[in-house]
């Protein structure tokens, strides 16, 4: 029992000595430590959260290239169809107009022989000389009925 006391008395002067503070064992944070530290533990919390969604966004837009891949590929093979489709129709209406030509000239030449019959029947130049010449005919008329009609009203002349 003796043994214990001294124990006991070594251990009290030890915690005495050494002022040690069994209840708190860390001295209180002045404010603007504890400031810092929560403004240090919401920056990690926020740097955390950022991290985070910089790995969903670069696992939405792997997700999103996987996807549009092979939309892309399909819009390519329209486009490449769509061009080549669009020459074999150039080539085949190329043949089609070389293989009418002859009907469309077949059907076309006797418009075109009317239209130059007609064309040649009407000489411009005598039908201009005959209408000045009618024209020239009318206006001395004209001018014989005018003098009568002067005469008979104007007795004096």
């Amino acid at each position: 029992m003796e043994i214990m006391k001294i124990l006991l008395f070594i251990a009290l002067v030890v915690c005495t000595g050494c002022q040690a503070n069994l209840f708190y064992a860390d001295e209180p944070k002045p404010q603007l430590e504890q400031w810092t530290d929560a403004f240090r533990s919401y920056f990690e919390l926020a740097k955390n959260r950022t991290s985070q969604l910089g790995q969903e966004i670069n696992q939405y837009t792997t997700n999103l290239k996987e996807q549009i891949d092979p939309l892309a590929k399909v819009v390519t093979k329209i486009t490449e169809g769509a061009d080549m489709l669009r020459e074999r129709i150039e080539v085949e209406v190329s043949t089609v107009r070389c293989a009418l030509k002859p009907y469309i000239e077949y059907v076309t030449s006797p418009f075109e022989k009317g239209a130059e019959y007609i064309k040649e029947s009407l000489d411009f130049e005598d039908l201009k000389a005959t209408v000045l010449q009618k024209s020239e005919e009318l206006r001395e008329s004209l001018e014989q009925g005018v003098k009568e009609l002067q005469a008979k009203l104007d007795p004096s002349t």
